[in-house]
């Protein structure tokens, strides 16, 4: 964890230490003892409370010295952040945004997902942020409107329309980057039986992986925004 130190970070890293037993944690005040040799094989870098102005210099440094670990912006709330964080995100130097809201038990789920290669971004910022490989750029702009009417649009659009209330939630879920484990644990049901609705997604909207369905969701609200000149 690199960034200062207070009462919540130091909390949060006994926390971490107590339940990755099997990790080393390592807190750091400044960015020099995480940019040398001292450190080796680091799995997960915990961004918290960092000038703005050093992220771009920063970032690109921890991803040359360790081009094998997550990063992760830890955030009051995730409203916090603006749309900037996109160009990170498809630079490959974000993994991750964790909203230091979040109950404790999804907040150590969530590391452990990063740990292990996932990705967590929350739903306030991806309403502002487009996922990776979507045509025409990665921010799609937002404006106060009816989200009744463009949701249903929405719907029909990307075959959303075919998909049950369950199976809606669940794409959402998908949609901010949440995997099958953590799925299950927020709908209370379980694992065997989120991936049947995933399967079911897949098919109805006529996709293949899970980026595709979050591709085709998010196209039909960018293309919505170019025909009501949003």
């Amino acid at each position: 964890m690199l960034g200062k130190a207070d009462l919540l970070a130091e909390c949060l890293t006994q926390a971490i230490s107590a339940h990755f037993q099997d990790q080393d944690i390592v807190s750091l005040s400044d960015a020099d003892g995480l940019l040398d040799d001292s450190l080796i094989d680091v799995s997960l870098v915990m961004l918290y409370r960092l000038p703005a102005a050093a992220f771009p210099s920063l970032m690109r440094a921890i991803h040359e010295f360790h081009p094998n670990a997550a990063t992760v912006l830890l955030v009051q709330n995730a409203d916090e952040l603006d749309s900037s964080i996109a160009g990170f995100v498809d630079e490959g130097l974000v993994h991750g945004v964790l909203p230091l809201n979040l109950n404790l038990d999804v907040c150590l789920t969530t590391i452990d997902l990063l740990i292990k290669g996932g990705e967590h971004f929350p739903a306030a910022l991806l309403r502002r942020v487009a996922p990776k490989g979507l045509e025409g750029g990665g921010v799609v702009a937002q404006k106060q409107s009816s989200s009744k009417d463009i949701n249903l649009e929405r719907k029909f659009d990307c075959g959303q329309d075919l998909l049950t209330m369950r199976e809606n939630q669940i794409l959402d879920l998908i949609c901010m980057g949440t995997q099958n484990k953590i799925i299950a644990d927020r709908l209370r049901l379980s694992e065997n039986t989120v991936k049947v609705h995933v399967r079911n997604i897949y098919k109805k909207m006529n996709v293949r992986n899970r980026t595709e369905a979050a591709s085709r969701y998010f196209r039909s609200d960018a293309k919505l925004s170019s025909l009501r000149g949003l």
